[in-house]
């Protein structure tokens, strides 16, 4: 043989044999290594419940001064309390995952009770803005009434100018009083039991007394039902301003309360006339 053509045998016989070599290695895996050790689960992880209080107050006038606010909730038989800073924001530390009560309570306002859900995990929960309206506090010290006929308008018919003096700051746009009354042949009246109602506001009097007018033409009363003589009954709850919130929780009956909720009453009554 030639020397070229040995060359290009061996050549041959190299690639054959490297070839021969080569493998697809697609077999069994190897044996799993140790274990690591087992995570968190997130039922066990804790995290916090935030949001912030807004004080509106018993006029409707929001309240620059947020702070002093409790807020508390209970995680199994530990009680969890903290109050809002100067902002109204509070939070409430490291809660586990569950269903919890949140109760705002603070001083001469409605007092909140709102359940809350919280998944826990790596996130605080944040619930909001939450709104406490001050309570009601004012009270009639004296009311006067005097009941006028007007025929201006055809058939007459009576109406009842109404004077009521309260306590408390004096009557501004910024301390508006807000009443319903009630009206009844029936010394059993209420705000539940009566026959015709209307209600009516202070403005910007100035003063402790406020004046309104109450028509009785075409109502239950208006002639249908008293004759001239017949006593009237009539009684004046105040009621909160008008509130985007459904009802607040009362903590000293624990009892959750429908807006708009009756405050301080008033009895009285007039004469029918002719």
């Amino acid at each position: 043989m030639g020397r070229k053509f040995i060359d290009f045998y061996l050549m041959i016989l190299v690639s054959v044999l490297i070839g021969a070599c080569t493998k697809n290695v697609d077999g069994l895996p190897g044996t799993a290594g140790p274990s690591g050790e087992s995570g968190t689960s997130i039922a066990g992880t804790r995290s916090n419940i935030f949001g912030y209080v807004k004080l509106v107050s018993q006029f409707a006038v929001p309240d620059t001064l947020r702070d002093s606010v409790k807020v508390s909730t209970r995680m199994g038989d530990s009680l969890v309390k903290v109050m809002t800073d100067k902002n109204g924001k509070f939070t409430l530390p490291q809660l586990k995952s569950g269903t919890y009560r949140i109760l705002l309570e603070k001083n001469l306002y409605d007092s909140i009770a709102y359940t809350v859900v919280h998944t826990a995990g790596n996130e605080d929960k944040f619930i909001g803005i939450l709104q406490m309206d001050g309570s009601l506090t004012t009270h009639i010290t004296q009311q006067e009434l005097l009941l006028q006929t007007n025929s201006s308008f055809g058939a007459p018919f009576q109406y009842l100018n109404i004077t009521t003096t309260i306590d408390g700051p004096p009557i501004t746009l910024n301390s508006q009083r807000y009443v319903n009354f009630y009206f009844s042949d029936s010394p059993d009246i209420s705000d539940k039991n009566y026959l015709f109602s209307a209600a009516g506001n202070s403005h910007s009097e100035g003063s402790n007394e406020f004046f309104a007018q109450v028509s009785f033409v075409q109502t239950e009363i208006n002639g249908n039902r008293f004759s001239p003589g017949d006593t009237v009954y009539m009684k004046t709850y105040f009621v909160p301003y008008y509130s985007l919130m459904d009802s607040w929780f009362d903590i000293n009956t624990y009892q959750t309360i429908s807006y708009p909720y009756t405050g301080h009453s008033f009895s009285n009554y007039f004469i029918w006339a002719n």
